[in-house]
């Protein structure tokens, strides 16, 4: 079940990994938290004790965003955190300067918080619960936070949008439209939330890994596009390209190590069509100098196109693969060694007397009975 919420995501992670929940996908997870938004760097916990005293007392979860959170401070949050006294997360503002305080600005109108800064007459030892946000779920992990709003703040969100809007056409600066573009579509742009069900725990968490890796591969494709995939686009590189790739290499050294490369682009193929338990060589000769996207389905064992069957790949998965694996081989090439563990050939009686060895068994000197 898919569907979408107001929010916002912020390009900035957890300050303290003690601030982890699920140790397991490495995130914070807050519900319902109360959100304190200010542009001090807060190193002294006296500074807000009056404030986390207010929030043990009512039991709810604080998320802070400051220009930082270090020293005595940070020690006492993380001390609390993992005592279970308070539930509490911190992340670092984003943006720096007076780009800065308008992002804060921008998260405390979201969220309906007091924006806590000396220059509006608010100081941090003055602030009370009522100062404070509120959100319906916050997530954080080491590099992103998203914040999953109720909607109750949406006419002051649109009040927002229209002044950046208008401070983005009063600008001359380029760079200051691209960013108040970038707050126009963080405010205005919303969160979408899937929702995983399943019958048991290990059936859950298989779903939520093949969600997440489906979330990654889309989030890739949005980077550099799509290609034809089942290894097809390497093998028209290989057929189609070769010239061109030649003549763009200035040294015999680069033509060397392009042939090579070239060489190689086949064995993608291959491996899929061995995989599925037919010949690779076979394949890969059907689909040679065939028109690009024409290939293999190795679900359904037909040549077809396969941008139309839905079989593609991330181009920027693509490059990776193919600058990991040249970089693997020039090292190969380098230390012109590699370790592995050659198996040994051990007989049916061997087996047997390694098995009689083993402890437990009779004989063995092992738990005895």
């Amino acid at each position: 079940d898919v569907e979408f919420t107001e929010g916002l995501t912020i390009d900035r992670g957890y300050v303290s990994p003690y601030f982890v929940k699920d140790q397991e996908r490495q995130v914070a997870e807050q519900q319902r938290p109360r959100i304190l938004v200010t542009d001090r760097k807060i190193t002294a916990v006296n500074e807000f004790l009056p404030l986390l005293e207010g929030m043990v007392k009512a039991k709810q979860p604080l998320f802070i965003v400051a220009e930082d959170v270090t020293g005595e401070a940070l020690s006492a949050l993380v001390v609390n955190k993992m005592r279970g006294v308070l539930d509490v997360c911190a992340i670092k503002a984003p943006g720096f300067g007076d780009r800065r305080k308008a992002y804060l600005q921008d998260i405390a109108i979201a969220t309906g918080a007091t924006y806590v800064a000396e220059e509006v007459g608010i100081t941090l030892d003055s602030v009370t619960v009522d100062n404070l946000g509120v959100a319906e779920r916050i997530v954080c992990n080491k590099e992103q936070t998203t914040i999953v709003v109720d909607g109750s703040q949406q006419e002051a969100i649109d009040k927002r949008i229209q002044a950046i809007r208008v401070e983005a056409e009063q600008t001359d600066s380029q760079f200051d439209k691209e960013k108040a573009e970038e707050r126009v579509a963080s405010l205005g742009g919303g969160i979408a939330r899937i929702k995983v069900g399943a019958a048991t725990e290990t059936e859950l968490k298989d779903k939520k890994l093949r969600y997440e890796d489906a979330l990654n591969s889309v989030k890739s494709a949005m980077e550099m596009g799509v290609l034809p995939g089942g290894g097809s686009t390497m093998l028209y590189l290989q057929s189609n390209m070769r010239d061109k790739i030649i003549e763009n290499c200035s040294t015999e050294d680069e033509k060397i190590g392009a042939e090579i490369m070239l060489k190689s682009l086949s064995e993608p193929m291959k491996q899929i069509a061995l995989n599925a338990g037919e010949d690779g060589n076979v394949v890969v000769e059907r689909v040679r100098g065939q028109p690009f996207g024409f290939g293999w389905n190795a679900a359904t064992g037909v040549f077809e196109d396969l941008l139309e069957a839905g079989i593609i790949d991330s181009a920027s998965v693509c490059v990776s693969s193919l600058e990991n694996s040249a970089s693997v081989a020039s090292l190969v090439l380098t230390t012109e060694a590699l370790i592995t563990e050659i198996p040994k050939a051990v007989s049916e009686e061997d087996e047997a007397r390694q098995f009689d060895q083993m402890p437990g068994m009779p004989g063995a000197g092992g738990l005895g009975y």
